[in-house]
């Protein structure tokens, strides 16, 4: 794959340009880490992306770009990131991959898909959680039901999304303060994710009934986010 490689090579810095590119269109990145710093480090994360998977192709071996990506991940959740966020940087690569020739039959896309792949837990509680994560942030919306207006309720299923890759985090990286550090935070910032007169404490109840329905063996991430949720309750809607 060696001219594979060498084309990925030439065309790196509009690989990880156009990679990330997406994140800036949210206000999470500019709050959270300031609006440079987010640029500074995400095109640096970026390229790093290329970068291995310039490597794996090369050696031909997608454990490169696989323990690259848990390794990552474990960095990432440290500083007040989540699953979520790394698996969209790496679809963003993937549509960047496209969109210059190498598309889902080129192996870069199939190596990158297997770095996503990799970003799924061993199997047990946070493993499960992510395995249901889609089923229950639909639930969660039901229960919200018209509290929701309908041309928001898509983009509330992602939002309930990411919060959930927040809890699975803390209880697969066994560090359950990250949730309730995440929750503390995200309270302050939830008025500019402008879901109109929701507050964020009305949106965790029904996260948290959607838990209640979650499958079994679910105690661990049950007990992660109720003792993250009660302080968070008197944080700032």
């Amino acid at each position: 794959m060696d001219d594979l490689s060498r084309q990925l090579q030439a065309h790196a810095d509009r690989l990880a340009a156009s990679s990330v590119e997406w994140m800036y269109q949210d206000p999470f990145w500019e709050a959270r880490y300031g609006i440079e710093r987010a640029r500074r480090f995400g095109s640096e994360d970026a390229h790093f992306h290329v970068r291995y998977l310039v490597q794996a192709l090369t050696e031909q071996r997608p454990s490169v770009l696989e323990g690259y990506a848990v390794w990552l991940r474990t960095l990432l959740v440290s500083r007040g990131m989540c699953t979520l966020h790394l698996d969209q940087n790496f679809a963003g690569l993937q549509a960047a991959l496209a969109a210059e020739g190498f598309g889902p039959d080129s192996p870069a896309h199939g190596y990158v898909q297997a770095a996503r792949d990799a970003l799924r837990y061993a199997p047990g509680p946070a493993r499960t959680l992510q395995d249901s994560a889609v089923d229950l942030a639909h639930h969660a919306v039901q229960v919200l039901g018209a509290e929701v207006p309908a041309p928001f309720q898509a983009r509330l299923e992602q939002e309930l999304m990411l919060h959930l890759s927040y809890l699975a985090d803390a209880v697969g990286t066994g560090h359950p303060e990250f949730f309730a550090q995440h929750l503390s935070w995200y309270a302050t910032f939830w008025p500019r994710r402008e879901f109109g007169v929701l507050p964020f404490a009305r949106l965790l109840e029904a996260l948290e009934a959607a838990l209640a329905h979650s499958p079994s063996g679910q105690d661990e991430v049950k007990a992660v986010f109720s003792a993250a949720r009660t302080p968070s309750e008197a944080s700032p809607s």
